[in-house]
């Protein structure tokens, strides 16, 4: 903020200062004070309370030069809880750095859990299950760390269980191998384990899905959108609608093309890793 107002960029700023409350203090912050707020000690809760208040008064001064109105009536609410007096907020000191106080270890552990819960998102989206569906993970890798986030990936990636599983030792695989690898069994109820690489952590969720179905469902989709894909490219290699139509009409076409190329790569994707 600091430097966007000294470069006189203000779209620097704002775009801070909106990062920062949508993205660190809502979408992750918020959430995973709900775990702390529900199963914590009694210590933890008054502390996450305490944080939750003073971050929040601290944001409305931050953002006050630019939202100016909104930030004046909500801080006269939210002062007085966080232990603030005056008469306005715009008599209230600015918000200074204190780089000092950045835990380097908390910045890795926090991103790492975040990467994680990205990586279950995505596996869920991927294989088609509904957000309210609840369904159980295994993870390989650390176990004190895993011990620690699993609250928290439970409540925020909407998962049954956490459970930490042990890499096998190479011998036992190659035993499995000679004495399983041989066995085959029928398309219609082969297994699919969805599977994930984070960092040093590797993602399974545990379910259990027919792979000729979700094949089949998937090529429908591969189909469909290629259809989907041969219409936009025809629309816009038309000199007529390119020419004529709304720039903002022209615009919303291309992107609408970019996505379906996107989803189409992703679902070439998941087929591949579905190939008996």
């Amino acid at each position: 903020m600091t430097q966007g107002f000294d470069d006189y960029r203000f779209d620097f700023a704002a775009r801070a200062i909106y990062e920062f409350i949508w993205n660190e203090y809502c979408d992750w912050y918020v959430e995973f004070t709900k775990v702390q707020l529900a199963s914590g000690s009694g210590e933890e809760q008054r502390g996450t309370r305490r944080t939750l208040v003073r971050v929040l008064e601290a944001v409305l001064r931050l953002a006050h030069p630019v939202l100016p109105f909104i930030t004046e009536e909500l801080w006269q609410r939210i002062a007085p809880l966080a232990g603030k007096t005056g008469d306005t907020i715009m008599l209230a000191p600015y918000p200074k750095s204190q780089p000092e106080k950045i835990d380097a270890t908390a910045e890795r552990e926090i991103a790492s859990l975040k990467n994680i819960v990205d990586a279950t998102r995505n596996l869920r989206s991927e294989n088609g299950i509904p957000p309210g569906r609840r369904v159980p993970l295994e993870i390989e890798g650390d176990a004190k760390s895993v011990e620690r986030y699993a609250p928290y990936m439970e409540a925020v990636a909407r998962l049954e269980s956490v459970k930490v599983v042990t890499r096998p030792h190479w011998l036992s695989v190659l035993i499995s191998f000679f004495r399983f690898g041989l066995t085959s069994t029928p398309a219609s109820i082969a297994s699919h384990t969805p599977t994930a690489i984070v960092g040093d952590f590797r993602l399974k969720l545990k379910i259990e899905v027919d792979v000729a179905a979700e094949r089949a469902r998937l090529q429908k989709e591969f189909a469909r959108l290629e259809v989907e894909i041969v219409k936009a490219s025809a629309k816009l290699s038309n000199p007529n609608f390119v020419e004529r139509a709304p720039a903002a009409v022209v615009t919303q076409e291309k992107q609408r093309l970019a996505t379906f190329r996107a989803t189409l790569a992703q679902l070439k994707f998941q087929l591949d890793k579905l190939k008996p």
